[in-house]
């Protein structure tokens, strides 16, 4: 492609050298994937400025750079093009250099605080069941057909967005259904991409870290559709953020169908909810159609999941019969109140790392058992102090705690104890520590073999631990765990330290 070409989907503010006929190949923002006939785009990072790196991409062969400003020391031969925002430049013309995959894709988008993978799975099974040929990106990398290729976050920045999204397009996929977290909509690492449908799950205190206070956290998911390429928006307005964002958008004159188990007036309802063990049934009602529905998927949370990707298929033309089967043939998500399988014991793996998803993963349990609950969990060390007292004040809602390790990054067990503890305690919790989370397991399941029903909270999926303070990330298969403590064997032997 020309480079003239590709900075056609961009508005510079200055430019120098810049000659439009010169042969471009790739975008990218890290200067050691740059070769020649990339275009090296200077991100202002949380510790670095990009500009920094901006020699060692030319030296490895980039024609050009995209930053904030023209520096004063150029390279001979070297377009600079400075531009308004180089995170929206990055995206567009990641998704310019790939040919807008996202155009050759119907493309649905999830955003909220909890339930986006589960949300994008049960989607992509109706899909599936309408012969669809269909990619699920998100938490857990992009998945088509099962095989699964891990991605650096829950959305990538854009070179590895559309170069993923490019070859799905020419390996025959159709649809593609994504996960799009609050940081890549303030990082607009979405920016320019068209999306069919866009929906929204909930919204609960996380990320604060990053967005400061709930509404600014609100004001970062709606952007999804604000956008003008968001067709139509999917929205659980059992949630009260949901249900201002739904307010707020058919004023200006959206489109917006609403889902709700509990509200009353939603387009889409669920009705005579039953849940237990073996699964959750309801009715499906919408648009003046009720239909069963079956789904292998436990806790009544799961039906607001299955509301909003029934909402999504239903207003792309998808017959009711076509999502009953589809969501009838979910299998459970990984990581997503996973069952260890078991003759006797329950012990489940969920991924529940957010107050609002612990609570509802304990409450989901309550449903499903008269069985005491003990719950194994950490919290995470980049947490403020208040959200950790929160979590520790979730928890205690367990019969029994196990409090351990998670990935503690830029923080220390100390820390967590002192928050999360402390609430433990006011709570007049049942509660221990146990350091070592490959140990806590080992005590989780003791509990199990006494009747109680286990789950191990906080990683779900995963299968690393981060050490804290750069010390490392060390590989953690919880349900290997598990299974070993099943068998007898002492699951430490499986912590790498």
């Amino acid at each position: 492609m020309l480079l003239g070409e590709l900075l056609a989907e961009i508005s510079p503010v200055g430019t120098d050298r810049f000659d439009p006929a010169v042969e471009v190949d790739s975008v990218t923002h890290d200067s050691r994937l740059a070769g020649p006939g990339a275009v090296f785009v200077a991100v202002p990072g949380f510790n670095h400025d990009g500009m920094r790196f901006a020699p060692a991409a030319v030296a490895r062969g980039a024609r050009a750079v995209v930053a904030a400003s023209i520096p004063e020391a150029r390279e001979p031969g070297v377009a600079y093009i400075a531009v308004e925002d180089v995170r929206v430049a990055l995206a567009r013309l990641s998704r310019r250099i790939n040919g807008a995959p996202d155009e050759r894709l119907r493309l649905y988008g999830v955003t909220g605080t909890n339930g986006k993978t589960s949300t994008a799975y049960f989607l992509a099974a109706i899909l599936r069941e309408a012969e669809r040929r269909v990619g699920v990106m998100g938490t857990i990398g992009f998945d088509v057909d099962g095989e699964i290729r891990e991605t650096p976050n829950t959305t990538p920045e854009g070179p590895v967005l559309h170069g993923i999204l490019r070859e799905a397009v020419e390996s025959g996929v159709q649809d593609v259904v994504m996960e799009v977290s609050s940081h890549s909509l303030e990082l607009e690492r979405v920016a320019g991409m068209h999306f069919d449908v866009a929906m929204f799950t909930n919204l609960t205190k996380d990320h604060l870290e990053l967005h400061g206070t709930m509404e600014q956290y609100y004001r970062a998911k709606r952007r999804l559709f604000e956008s003008a390429c968001a067709c139509v928006s999917v929205i659980d307005v059992d949630d009260e953020w949901g249900a201002r964002a739904a307010r707020e958008l058919e004023a200006s004159g959206r489109r917006v169908i609403t889902v709700a188990r509990t509200r009353e007036g939603a387009d889409i309802r669920a009705e005579r909810v039953v849940t237990s063990l073996a699964g959750t049934r309801f009715d499906l009602v919408a648009f003046g159609e009720r239909v069963p529905v079956s789904l292998r998927a436990l806790g009544d949370y799961n039906v607001n999941n299955a509301l909003v990707a029934a909402g999504a298929a239903l207003c792309q033309g998808y017959a009711p019969e076509t999502v009953v089967a589809g969501l009838a043939a979910v299998e459970p998500v990984p990581g997503r109140l996973e069952r260890v399988p078991h003759d006797d014991l329950d012990v489940f793996i969920d991924y529940a790392h957010t107050t609002d998803a612990l609570a509802c993963c304990l409450a989901a349990l309550r449903g499903l058992s008269d069985a005491p609950i003990t719950l194994v969990f950490g919290v995470l060390g980049d947490r403020v102090p208040q959200q950790r007292r929160e979590m520790g004040e979730i928890a205690a809602r367990a019969d029994h705690v196990i409090l351990t390790e998670d990935d503690l990054k830029r923080g220390t067990l100390d820390e967590v104890v002192a928050d999360a503890g402390a609430a433990l305690d006011e709570a007049g919790a049942d509660w221990r520590l146990i350091e070592n989370r490959w140990e806590a397991i080992a005590a989780g399941v003791e509990r199990a073999r006494l009747g109680d029903v286990v789950v191990i909270a906080g990683k779900g999926h995963e299968r690393q631990l981060i050490l804290p303070h750069g010390r490392g990330v060390i590989v953690l298969d919880e349900a290997a765990a598990v299974r070993a403590a099943f068998e007898g064997r002492d699951p430490r032997e499986l912590d790498p330290r």
